[in-house]
Order: structure tokens, then C-alpha cells, then sequence
């Protein structure tokens, strides 16, 4: 999956108002999607599509996932590769994933949005409009953009953010 599985170029001209046989803008508006999805991601701490995402513990050999809808740890291996057993500990905003052996691992696992691993779901239709809305203004303002996204890509977002201390 990517970020076109997201919102797809039709889906996103079909927001746009463009007929579906004009092409001139495709590469511009499939960039506009991914940027778009990259920064919804940040702003609510939720993966929209699936995918397998590799981080590092710290020294103590523990790691605190924020991502959500978190699918599956899919493995802890130390700086020799080999299989480090470790713990889960879920809470509702995080997922602390605890290991006995100190020094640095690689932590591989599965979150986001969709159906490419067992579980999934679809993305929020009120993610998805957010999406759209935001797309539109970077599209309709790539020549003069303002500051801030349209009060509607907040409210859809509001409820889809997720408090993170960092």
C-alpha cells in the first residue's frame, strides 16, 4: 500500500471538480495526496496505510509505540540479529514494548489503516474528507498558499488526534 491507496487520483479529481480524462495535472495531484497523507499522519499520530515501520529501542532495550491502529509486533532482534524475547505493555494511547536485554534493537512492526494484514480497517470516511479538503487547498493555492488548511480539516480531524509527551 501508499498514500494513493489512501485517497486515489480519481477520488481526488473527482473532489477537485476535474474531468476524469484530464491528465495535465496527475503527477502534481498525486503529489499533493502524498504530502497531504504525510501531513495528517503527523498531525494525528495515526498510520493511514498499512506498512511495516523499523525503529531503533534505547539503550534500555525498551520502545514506546505512538502509532495507531497499531496491527502487530512483528519482531525485536539485537545488534547480532538474533531474536530478543520482549513484552507488550498496551495502554490507550501507546504501546510500550519491554525488553530484559539492554543496548540498542531493532524493533519491526505493523500499523495503519486497511486490509493488507489481517485486522485492518478501512481509514475514517471523516480522515478521508479531510484529506480531500486539504488537497483541494493546496491544489487551488499552489501559486499563493496562505498559512493554515481550512477550519473544516480541523474539525474532521479533532476527534482522529492523538495526545503524545514526548
Amino acid at each position: 500500500m501508499n498514500a494513493l491507496n489512501v485517497v486515489t487520483l480519481s477520488e481526488a479529481k473527482l473532489f477537485l471538480r476535474l474531468d476524469a480524462d484530464y491528465n495535465y495535472d496527475d503527477t502534481l495531484i498525486e503529489s499533493l495526496i502524498t504530502a497531504s497523507v504525510q501531513e495528517v499522519e503527523l498531525m494525528t499520530c495515526q498510520i493511514l496505510y498499512q506498512r511495516a515501520i523499523t525503529a531503533k529501542t534505547n539503550k534500555r532495550g525498551t520502545y514506546r509505540i505512538f502509532d495507531y491502529p497499531l496491527l502487530s509486533i512483528e519482531s525485536l532482534t539485537n545488534t547480532d540479529l538474533d531474536a530478543v524475547d520482549y513484552e507488550e505493555d498496551e495502554s490507550e494511547w501507546f504501546t510500550d514494548v519491554l525488553s530484559d536485554e539492554t543496548g540498542y534493537q531493532t524493533l519491526v512492526y505493523v500499523a495503519g489503516y486497511g486490509w493488507d494484514y489481517e485486522g485492518g480497517t478501512e481509514t475514517p470516511a471523516a480522515i478521508q474528507t479531510a484529506l480531500k479538503e486539504m488537497i483541494t487547498y493546496l491544489y487551488e493555492n499552489r501559486d499563493n498558499p496562505k498559512t493554515h488548511y481550512p477550519a473544516i480539516v480541523d474539525i474532521l480531524l479533532q476527534p482522529y488526534k492523538r495526545v503524545t509527551l514526548f
